[in-house]
């Protein structure tokens, strides 16, 4: 159910969200240690201690996850839980050598990344079920992380413990999130028993990267825990420009954390600053005069893409007794956007020269967020409850200019840079303010095998823009309640099927011809499952079929080719497999298998029937290390793994097609001695030339072959 008004534009200043803030951080205090709950899930010979911890926050220990936070907001053990989803932990994130979201995610079923080939802007562009995620799908320690034009925060996948991808319509807790599901990043936290660690790592294209990780015991007692984690780079692109001028990919990160633990309360305090100097976007046209040139189109000397970011947060949490928990979450964050380059308008009559425009898109973001959550546990006619009630709220201010003018042509065939010039006035210039307001209610009911997941919550959405140059306001609100029931039926040989119905939506700005604020996009998702917990070893299967349906989608208005209408429909139907596993003593294994049929059912575009773009039919991955346990070996382990992508359509008429790609990663990894770790990697082993896509003439390509050699230091 939704419900949505036009308005007059109100006028806040953050002011009165900080203040929100303060007085919501103040309940009572005494700080706390964690505690344990003397009930443990026990799979005979295979025991998983279930710590309920009052923040909720764990390590992953290795490839295997029994316990995820992010898809209930309480701490339930994976199996239970009536949703498809992912869990990367730090250990596979290391393996792997994953310096991005994208390659962070790229071997979980159902998701793609970099479908505009290499961005150096650095941005997540993650898919997931055939729905771009990464803006309204993005979370951090459980908090929304708006992005709006050129402005995202940036994750340093280094200062992160572990990721959780949660598929389908997550707006029973979320509120406003894509249709395809949503990712959770943990942050590093402090730990009484962590090992310090110190990495130096050299590889392409002159990349020179150190990383640090200290942190443990600021006291005697142990009640003071501190974590100060740490990235400096220095490296080029794969792309330079054809004066041999290279593309940047530097940076500078700090994150610090402290925890104060008391006896039935404790708090974290997170912050972390990062500024980078990168390059804007690579693209390359094809055809038969020039080929498919690798000339990139901007100026050196003129292009970049710098941006710097903070964040500042806590997580607090307070045990009241054995029933009752209070949590809360809040962040303020900025993003400070300096972008301007020289970009592609089109091939002249001769196909060889280039026509290009200037233009700049400086953007700044800041947004403040807060969650609180009061957990019940507790037994009533024979049932378990696990109750949660939460309020949050989230606030961004995004200010947008933008300038564009003429640039000098480009001859592709025997290029040469002239430089470039902007105007003095911008062409554009907004602010734009999102409010988002929510309140849910949860309750896992556990019986003999069942358990019943019920959660539904109401949403407000207020945005407002403001145009600089021209003195006028538009503003809308949107309001929508979404849930989500589940159940899941626990059989003792670790067998557990399960079924789900869930909401989402996001809202959309703007009015029809007549003046009417479009509805938000709605979305809906039936989803059946079966995992797989075995007694006898350290692992987790999971296998699902959904069919998700987004509503609401706009499309070209038949009275008025310059308006647009909400009678668009896309449905997704797919099967998903998902294994992770240690087989054996020094083997970890993640493999996964998705087959997905989109298909638009409405629409005036004249493409009913047809696929959307850039959504492939099968995508297949296998990643797995071992490590040799010989004694006279014991310290030399190998890893590699296979993506596969299949074709995609490139146009919404499917006139076009980007064919389908294999790529292999690999690993090897030496064990000096139990402080020192030698490692050399490979991603794009085979330097696999391929595009992600092609369309209006242009062509992005994936990274090609990128080679890197670490040493670890850990203490």
């Amino acid at each position: 159910m939704t419900m949505r008004t036009a308005r007059p534009g109100l006028r806040g200043g953050l002011l009165g969200s900080t203040a929100l803030l303060l007085c919501l951080a103040l309940p009572g205090a005494g700080l706390a240690q964690d505690k344990t709950d003397e009930k443990a899930v026990e799979l005979d010979p295979v025991k998983i201690e279930a710590l309920r911890s009052i923040t909720s926050y764990e390590a992953t220990e290795g490839y295997v996850s029994y316990f995820s936070v992010a898809a209930t907001k309480t701490d339930t053990p994976a199996i239970e839980t009536p949703q498809s989803i992912s869990t990367i932990g730090r250990q596979e994130m290391e393996d792997r050598g994953a310096k991005t979201m994208a390659e962070a995610v790229r071997y979980s079923p159902g998701v793609t990344v970099d479908n505009y080939g290499v961005d150096p802007r650095g941005y997540d562009s993650i898919t997931i079920r055939g729905f771009y995620s990464s803006t309204t799908g993005s979370f951090r320690d459980g908090l929304r992380m708006d992005g709006n034009a050129f402005a995202a925060y940036t994750t340093e996948t280094y200062g992160i413990e572990r990721i959780d991808i949660m598929r389908g319509p997550s707006g029973a807790l979320y509120g406003q999130a894509e249709a395809g599901g949503v990712i959770d990043r943990t942050t590093k936290r402090p730990t009484a028993d962590m090992r310090q660690e110190i990495k130096l790592e050299a590889g392409s294209w002159d990349h020179f990267q150190g990383a640090f990780d200290l942190g443990g015991q600021a006291n005697e007692d142990g009640s003071l825990l501190f974590r100060l984690t740490g990235v400096a780079r220095e490296s080029d692109t794969e792309f330079d420009y054809n004066d041999g001028t290279s593309q940047k990919n530097n940076r500078l990160f700090i994150a610090p954390a402290l925890t104060w633990k008391g006896d039935d309360t404790e708090i974290t305090f997170l912050a972390d600053y990062m500024k980078d100097e990168r390059s804007p976007l690579f693209n390359t046209f094809g055809n038969e005069t020039v080929g498919r040139t690798n000339v990139v189109f901007g100026e050196p000397g003129f292009d970049r893409f710098n941006q710097e970011q903070f964040s500042v947060g806590y997580t607090l949490a307070h045990r009241f007794d054995e029933t009752f928990t209070f949590r809360q979450t809040a962040r303020y964050f900025e993003v400070d956007v300096d972008y301007q380059t020289v970009s592609a308008n089109g091939l002249s009559a001769d196909n060889r020269t280039l026509n290009r425009y200037v233009w700049a898109a400086p953007d700044k973001l800041s947004q403040v967020a807060i969650d609180n959550q009061m957990e019940a546990r507790f037994d009533f006619s024979g049932m378990r409850h696990t109750m949660l009630l939460g309020f949050d709220y989230s606030r961004s201010v995004d200010e947008f200019s933008y300038y564009n003018g003429a640039a000098a042509s480009l001859d592709l065939l025997n290029p040469v840079y002239t430089g470039a010039v902007l105007p003095g006035a911008p062409y554009l210039s907004n602010e734009q303010t999102l409010t988002q307001t929510g309140i849910y209610l949860q309750d896992q009911i556990k019986l003999d095998q069942w358990v019943l997941t019920l959660g539904g919550r109401y949403s407000w959405v207020d945005m407002e823009t403001d145009d600089l140059l021209v003195n006028t306001t538009q503003s809308f609100e949107d309001s929508a309640f979404t849930g989500r029931v589940g159940l899941t039926y626990l059989f003792e040989n670790g067998l557990a099927p399960y079924a789900s119905f869930i909401q989402g939506f996001v809202p959309k700005q703007g009015t029809d011809l007549f003046g009417k604020p479009f509805e938000p996009e709605d979305s809906t998702q039936y989803e059946l499952g079966i995992k797989y917990q075995p007694t006898d070893y350290n692992a987790l299967f999971t296998a699902s079929v959904f069919h998700l349906t987004k509503t609401n989608v706009q499309t070209r208005d038949p009275a008025d080719i310059n308006n647009t209408i909400q009678t668009g429909e896309i449905e997704v139907r797919g099967i998903e497999l998902e294994a992770k596993t240690g087989l054996f003593t020094g083997l970890d294994l993640t493999a996964s298998y998705a087959f997905m049929d989109p298909e638009v059912t409405k629409s005036n575009d004249g493409n009913v029937g047809l696929s959307p773009v850039l959504i492939p039919e099968h995508t297949a991955s296998i990643w797995a290390v071992y490590s040799l346990q010989q004694p006279e070996l014991r310290g030399l382990r190998f890893g590699g793994g296979v993506r596969y992508v299949g074709s995609a359509y490139n146009d919404t008429l499917n006139t076009s097609t980007n064919p389908d790609y294999l790529l292999v990663d690999a690993l090897i990894g030496y064990a000096v001695n139990e402080n020192m770790t030698l490692e050399l990697r490979a991603s794009n082993l085979l330097d696999e030339e391929y595009t992600t896509t092609c369309a209006f003439g242009s062509c992005y390509y994936g990274p090609g072959r990128w080679v890197t050699a670490n040493m670890t230091y850990r203490w």
